[in-house]
């Protein structure tokens, strides 16, 4: 899936997450949660591979690497036994990315390392989608609003204003995995 959004986002804080939760409780949520595999050595990691299995209404296992200037991205629908069975051996359940990644990995094997969670509250605003989000990993909660927008400039302004209108005090995110990567770092 192609995806040609600008994203623009903020950390919140508890209160503010809070009040924004229960100003938009009429809006559509979902609970997600990503399972990370890497070998114990991150050799995914240090090629900007990331493999990875969603779970939400069903299982995506999902490889997305960088090879020159291009990125691909393989998504495959798994079972929730295949899911399970990666977990306890790490083997993984599809040809097309045990392909891509055979020769990177060299047999080592893969583990789970980490899962990320994210309660979502997500609708529309102006040109663009808004996204509330929980995230809980590695003992950690935190919370970031998200704007999504098919064009930078008017996406900016919008953000902007939208944050502005809601009392939020800006404060700089990194991406989700990233802060995860973080407090793995610092465990």
């Amino acid at each position: 899936m192609a995806n040609d959004l600008v994203t623009f986002k903020t950390l919140l804080s508890k209160g503010e997450y809070s009040r924004l939760a229960k100003l938009y409780s009429d809006k559509p949520s979902n609970l997600q949660t990503n399972y990370y595999f890497d070998t114990s050595r991150f050799t995914l990691k240090a090629a900007e591979v990331v493999l990875r299995v969603r779970k939400r209404d069903e299982y995506e296992l999902t490889l997305r690497r960088k090879k020159g200037y291009n990125k691909i991205e393989i998504t495959n629908i798994i079972t929730e036994e295949e899911f399970n069975e990666f977990v306890q051996t790490g083997k993984i359940p599809s040809l097309e990315i045990e392909s891509e990644i055979g020769e990177l990995i060299k047999g080592q094997t893969l583990v789970n390392y980490m899962s990320l969670s994210t309660l979502r509250i997500f609708f529309p605003y102006e040109i663009g989608n808004v996204a509330i989000d929980k995230c809980e990993y590695l003992g950690v909660t935190d919370y970031e609003l998200e704007y999504s927008s098919p064009t930078y400039d008017l996406g900016k302004k919008n953000f902007v204003e939208l944050v502005k209108s809601l009392g939020i005090i800006y404060k700089k995110s990194e991406a989700k995995i990233k802060r995860a990567y973080n407090q793995l770092k610092n465990m």
